[in-house]
């Protein structure tokens, strides 16, 4: 689906789930391989389920979930006021960073990475996150598609941090290019976010600039706002970048998998069966 016009917040791969914003299938991507996509309706990408509906809720349960992973930490998740669980539906915590990484200091640290002018900064932080995740969030993650059955019906999953964005955004990043996306598609991926997010942004904004750490880091006013709202904004050239980062670092995504995540042929294989399909 690589891309004649980019699809609104009402059509795929974006899925309505009532009370949540920027959700979408992960799948449909063209491979690098003839006639070869990432299988649809297996994983699923989105933000935190706080303001989920109990129509939204069964939404998620009709598209066939099972599993959730939760990628927030401690303190993020006490901040949107506790774990939303859906009954019928499994979570899995597998939190990108440890309590301790997610202190005030360190957190603005972030924010003025994610909101700087060009990429250094933002592919900085997205290097952070693949390192501290790898065998908290991005293995078990992996480990899970791994197994799924290749026929008939397969459960699907959904990962999320608060956003839905950068942290999620990285993995399925590098999962995608994983499957043999091309770097660009895996980019125009990213950036979708972009669309997702527009209807929450201004909210997503308010909430940043009534962080005191986040004023701090970056600035009031005008100023700070703009920072802000490049903070959640997804720009294609950011996983662009990570993804030659992660090139010059492990010598590209497999190499991630096996030298950081720790993963080898059995998983990785056993994921290119179940996420990788003929015709679609």
């Amino acid at each position: 689906m690589a891309s004649s016009s980019p699809p609104d917040e009402f059509s795929p791969p974006f899925i309505q789930i009532d009370g949540l914003d920027n959700f979408r299938d992960i799948g449909s991507w063209p491979t690098t391989t003839p006639h070869v996509s990432v299988r649809q309706n297996v994983l699923y990408r989105g933000p935190d389920l706080g303001p989920i509906t109990p129509k939204g809720e069964q939404e998620l349960r009709d598209l066939g979930i099972e599993t959730i992973f939760d990628i927030r930490s401690v303190p993020q998740i006490e901040r949107a006021g506790g774990v939303q669980e859906v009954e019928g539906i499994k979570r899995v915590w597998c939190p990108v960073f440890e309590e301790s990484e997610y202190t005030l200091d360190k957190a603005g640290l972030r924010y003025t990475q994610y909101a700087s002018d060009g990429t250094d900064g933002i592919v900085e932080a997205f290097e952070e996150i693949l390192r501290h995740g790898a065998k908290t969030t991005m293995k078990p993650l992996l480990e899970h598609l791994a197994s799924l059955p290749t026929e008939g019906k397969i459960p699907a999953a959904m990962i999320h941090c608060t956003t839905g964005n950068n942290r999620s955004g990285v993995f399925i990043g590098v999962l995608l290019a994983l499957l043999g996306v091309d770097d660009e598609v895996v980019a125009e991926e990213y950036s979708l976010s972009q669309v997702g997010l527009q209807r929450g942004r201004d909210m997503v904004v308010d909430r940043l600039m009534r962080n005191p750490k986040f004023r701090e880091a970056l600035g009031e006013g005008e100023e700070g706002r703009k920072r802000a709202e490049r903070m959640v904004g997804a720009r294609v050239e950011s996983m662009r970048d990570m993804l030659k980062m992660v090139q010059r670092r492990w010598g590209g995504v497999e190499g991630y998998v096996r030298e950081e995540v720790g993963l080898g042929d059995e998983v990785i294989q056993g994921l290119r069966r179940v996420m990788r399909v003929t015709g679609e």
